[in-house]
């Protein structure tokens, strides 16, 4: 697939990922509380993956993950974590100040992990222009969620 076709399916993915945060919340008031609702996302999620990996031949993980290193189960706690999340703060800061200071913090981190070659990835180097627009993204933060009076 092209670098472009990623891209517009990114931007698409994004747009979903706004809308997962108000439905979590409101899902939990029809679960019966945060944690209830956490349950059931991640039942429904875990119900499509088992769908479509024996629908497509690959079945569950291989016995091997038994032995991988217990750092890279973090991965299902932070999901875990970020769900609980959404579910408290939407309600209470709203969708967009929720999903700005989500994607913020994701970019800072990414370039901080991208610098030191975090997770075994490659090390790319971070300039003016990244600081940049490190300073830009902080600052969108405060403009959408830091003028609630």
């Amino acid at each position: 697939m092209q670098a472009s076709a990623l891209v517009l399916i990114s931007l698409a993915a994004g747009a979903l990922l706004a809308a997962q945060a108000p439905i979590f919340a409101r899902s939990a008031d029809h679960a019966g509380g945060p944690v209830q609702a956490a349950i059931l996302a991640f039942a429904v999620a875990l119900s499509a993956l088992l769908l479509i990996g024996f629908s497509t031949g690959g079945g569950l993980p291989r016995a091997g993950v038994l032995r991988m290193p217990m750092w890279l189960w973090t991965g299902g706690l932070i999901g875990m974590a970020v769900v609980l999340l959404s579910i408290h703060a939407v309600p209470r800061i709203g969708t967009g100040s929720f999903v700005s200071a989500i994607v913020c913090g994701q970019l800072v981190a990414a370039l901080f992990y991208d610098h030191i070659g975090a997770f075994g990835m490659e090390t790319r180097r971070i300039g003016l222009s990244e600081l940049a627009g490190v300073a830009l993204l902080l600052a969108g933060v405060y403009l959408i969620s830091g003028q609630r009076g």
